[in-house]
């Protein structure tokens, strides 16, 4: 494994992952750059008329299949889109896979109030909005001015009409108001954020170490358990984060199952089939945790993708 990283990293890859999934890994690690993907902005075009956008420019592109309205260029350089109408009238947006994989799993088609507590970038609200063209209640929260202002800009140019923002801090946030009133959450988690290592680029992994990690790990706690009675019964909780660690993955998924007597968790590993991901093992270091934990499934860094963790939940 490559030495840049720290052992104490390194000794976390080896009891997660085989030797052939660490050479994966460390592929992924080691990408000068990835290919660039986007998805259909549907309340401003289609996928058709994207696809002929990019014949007509020349651009050579592939659909993700897995992927209602998703696609990546075949050559890295972002700026071949920017040049484009379809780039600058916003009927397209910039979004790595991985970070389109949650919304898979909401069920979002019957749903009327969706919950983004995420304090996080706002792509996968403006791709359900997307999906949903405008229809329901959204409520995304943040406590950073300056994140809330970018997130209203965005949503002006995208032709989004069903956010509503909250400013709040997730660390102490209180939504007694809403109780059982969401019919999904989307929980995209604050973490150490694994995805950004580039082995290329220093300042990308040097920050990580186990304080972030525990850290994220108490401050998920804290939000989910102020989440969870916002949920009706009978709906739909996404937990997700973009770490390697399972202090704020599995550790999550086993506070969750253990604390909450009224939450099933789904199992999630036969709808996505991809050759970099995989279900959980139920031991790290020695901790046990529960075996339904291994129902949630781990994305591994390659040549397309980032790290994900992604579990799914229903209240009973």
């Amino acid at each position: 494994m490559e030495t840049k990283l720290t052992k104490e990293y390194i000794d976390r890859l080896k009891l997660i992952y085989s030797e052939n999934e660490i050479g994966t890994i460390n592929k992924g690690f080691n990408n000068q750059k990835r290919l660039v993907t986007f998805r259909t902005n549907l309340l401003k075009s289609t996928n058709l008329e994207i696809e002929n956008a990019l014949k007509k420019a020349w651009l050579k592109f592939k659909k993700i299949a897995y992927l209602k309205n998703a696609y990546k260029l075949l050559v890295w350089i972002e700026r071949n889109l920017w040049k484009l109408d379809i780039y600058k009238k916003w009927q397209i947006y910039i979004q790595w896979i991985s970070s389109q994989l949650p919304v898979l799993f909401l069920d979002i088609t019957n749903s009327s109030k969706i919950l983004d507590p995420s304090v996080a970038p706002w792509s996968k609200v403006s791709q359900i909005s997307s999906e949903l063209n405008n229809k329901w209640e959204i409520i995304w929260i943040d406590n950073n001015q300056i994140r809330i202002d970018k997130l209203k800009y965005n949503l002006k140019k995208l032709w989004i009409k069903n956010v509503k923002v909250i400013k709040y801090n997730s660390s102490r946030i209180n939504l007694k108001e809403y109780e059982e009133y969401f019919d999904n959450i989307l929980f995209d988690a604050p973490c150490s954020s694994d995805w950004r290592f580039n082995l290329n680029i220093e300042k990308s992994y040097k920050f990580w170490n186990l304080k972030i990690v525990k850290n994220n790990y108490k401050i998920q706690k804290y939000i989910l358990k102020n989440i969870i009675s916002t949920l009706k019964k009978w709906w739909t909780l996404i937990y997700s984060t973009c770490s390697l660690s399972p202090e704020e993955n599995e550790w999550i998924v086993h506070f969750i199952l253990s604390n909450f007597s009224d939450i099933k968790i789904i199992d999630i590993t036969n709808k996505l089939k991809l050759k970099n991901s995989k279900p959980w093992i139920t031991k790290f270091w020695d901790i046990v945790y529960r075996k339904d934990v291994s129902k949630s499934i781990r994305i591994l860094p390659n040549k397309d993708m980032e790290w994900f963790f992604i579990a799914k939940f229903i209240k009973k």
